[in-house]
C-alpha cells in the first residue's frame, strides 16, 4: 500500500512539474527574444480570438516611448520616459498582476515638439543578475535585476565627444562576453559604434568608422538607429553595424572597419535590424530605398542583389523563419523568399495593413501583429499565402505605437501610448 501511495505521489509531482514547465515558457530577455530572431516558441496558444479580441487581464499606466517590453522569471521590464519628471524610467512589473515591483530613473531623455515621438527607443537587455538600458541621449546604465539599483552609468555620446543622433539613440545593447556594443552619436569624428566593458562601464574601443560634420541630409552624420548584431563569416566574427549613412562590418575586438557599403536614406534613418544566415546578410530601409542582399566573407561583402520595390522596412524588423522572410514594407506585411528576395505575397488588403511602424512576433505558422494605431491581428502566414484569422480594431489607445508586442506564458503584452496591456491568448 505504501509503495502504491509513493507511486501516486510521484505521478502527481511529475504532473505538477510538467504543468509548471508548460507555464514557464522561455524568457524573452532582449529585443526580438532570446535568439534575437523575433520568433516565439510558446505552445498552446489560442488558434483564434473572440469577436471582441482576447480577454484583458490587466492594464497599468506607464511612461511613453517605443522600447519594447521584455520578460524574465515571471517579471516584465519596461523602459519609458516620464514627461512630468523629465526622466527615463525602468520598471519591473509582476507579469501575472501588473503590480510594480520596483522603479528606478534618472533625469533626461528624448524631447520633441511632437509628443508621439518622445520617449525611449532602445529595449533593455537582461543578462544574469543585471539589466542594461540605453537611453535616447546616450545614457548606458547597468543595474541590479533584483531591485534596479544602479551599478554604473556612462553617457556614451558625451564620453565620445558627440551629440545624440537626430531622433534619439535607439540601438538596444548587444552583449557579447564581457563587452556591450551600441551605436554612437553624430558629429565630426564621432564614432559610429562603441564597445563598453560590461563590468567596468568604461569605453573599450571607439569604431574606426566616424561621422562627418555634415551629410546629405544637411546635419552631422554618425551612428544609426538599428541594433548591432554579431555574425560569423568564413570562420571569423564580425559586428554588423547599420550606421547613419552606411552599412559596416567591424572587428568585434577593435572596432576596425572590415568592409563598408554606402546606404544613404532621407534623414539618415537606417533603423531596421539586419538579418543574417550564413553567408548572406539582408538590410532594409524605408524612404524608397528598399532592401539589399550581401554575401559576406572574412574581410568583405559582395552585393548579390538590390531592390527599391521590395521590403521597404523603416524599422520594425523582418523575421526570417525556415527560409522565408516576413517583413513590414511601408505598412504592408510582405513575404519574400530567402536568399533570392523573390516576393511570394503581399497583404495589400486595407484591413490587413499595420502602418509603417507596425510590428509582429512569429509563433508557429502565425504572426501576431500590432498596428501602429493599436490594431491587433492574428494572421496565419506561410510561404503559400496568408489569412487573417482574428482582428481587433483597437486594442490600446494612441498612434505611432512602435513597440513590439511580447508573448509570454500564454499572454500578450502590448505597449500603448501610456499604458501596458496584458491580454490572455492562451488556448482553452
Amino acid at each position: 500500500m505504501r509503495s502504491l501511495k509513493s507511486k501516486w505521489n510521484w505521478v502527481l509531482a511529475s504532473s505538477v512539474l510538467l504543468a509548471c514547465a508548460g507555464l514557464r515558457a522561455e524568457d524573452w530577455p532582449q529585443y526580438r527574444g532570446p535568439r534575437g530572431d523575433g520568433i516565439s516558441r510558446e505552445k498552446g496558444l489560442a488558434k483564434s480570438w473572440p469577436a471582441g479580441g482576447p480577454a484583458k487581464v490587466w492594464s497599468v499606466p506607464v511612461g511613453i516611448g517605443h522600447a519594447s517590453p521584455i520578460a524574465v522569471d515571471g517579471k516584465i521590464y519596461l523602459f519609458t520616459r516620464d514627461e512630468e519628471k523629465n526622466a527615463e524610467v525602468l520598471q519591473a512589473l509582476d507579469a501575472a498582476t501588473g503590480n510594480e515591483l520596483w522603479s528606478q530613473s534618472y533625469v533626461g531623455g528624448y524631447r520633441n515638439n511632437n509628443v508621439e515621438w518622445r520617449g525611449t527607443r532602445a529595449t533593455p537587455v537582461v543578462e544574469g543578475d543585471r539589466i542594461y538600458t540605453y537611453g535616447a541621449e546616450g545614457n548606458l546604465v547597468s543595474r541590479n535585476l533584483a531591485d534596479g539599483k544602479e551599478i554604473w552609468s556612462l553617457n556614451v555620446v558625451k564620453e565620445t565627444k558627440a551629440e545624440p543622433i537626430q531622433w534619439g539613440e535607439a540601438s538596444s545593447p548587444l552583449i557579447v562576453g564581457d563587452v556591450i556594443f551600441v551605436q554612437g552619436g553624430r558629429g565630426q569624428s564621432a564614432p559610429v559604434a562603441a564597445a563598453i566593458g560590461k563590468n567596468s562601464g568604461k569605453i573599450a574601443w571607439q569604431s574606426e568608422a566616424r561621422g562627418a560634420a555634415k551629410g546629405k541630409a544637411g546635419w552631422p552624420t554618425g551612428g544609426g538607429y538599428a541594433n548591432i548584431i554579431e555574425v560569423e563569416a568564413a570562420g571569423g566574427k564580425q559586428l554588423i553595424v547599420f550606421g547613419g549613412t552606411a552599412l559596416y562590418g567591424m572587428d568585434p575586438a577593435t572596432g576596425k572597419t572590415l568592409w563598408q557599403e554606402e546606404w544613404v536614406t532621407d534623414y539618415d534613418i537606417n533603423a531596421t535590424t539586419p538579418l543574417y544566415q550564413v553567408p548572406n546578410l539582408l538590410v532594409s530601409s524605408g524612404y524608397g530605398h528598399g532592401c539589399m542582399m550581401l554575401e559576406l566573407s572574412a574581410t568583405g561583402a559582395r552585393k548579390l542583389w538590390e531592390s527599391k520595390d521590395a521590403l521597404q522596412d523603416k524599422f520594425p524588423g523582418p523575421v526570417l523563419d525556415r527560409g522565408v522572410i516576413y517583413g513590414n514594407s511601408e505598412g504592408i506585411i510582405e513575404c519574400l523568399n530567402w536568399p533570392d528576395g523573390k516576393v511570394l505575397w503581399t497583404a495589400k488588403g486595407p484591413a490587413d495593413r499595420i502602418g509603417f511602424g507596425g510590428s509582429f512576433v512569429r509563433v508557429g505558422d502565425d504572426l501576431i501583429a500590432l498596428g501602429d494605431h493599436g490594431k491587433l491581428l492574428l494572421m496565419h502566414a506561410t510561404p503559400e499565402g496568408y489569412k487573417v484569422v482574428s482582428s481587433v480594431k483597437k486594442v490600446t489607445q494612441g498612434t505611432n505605437l512602435w513597440s513590439t508586442p511580447l508573448i509570454y506564458r500564454g499572454r500578450l503584452y502590448v505597449k500603448g501610448h501610456d499604458e501596458l496591456v496584458c491580454l490572455d491568448i492562451g488556448g482553452k
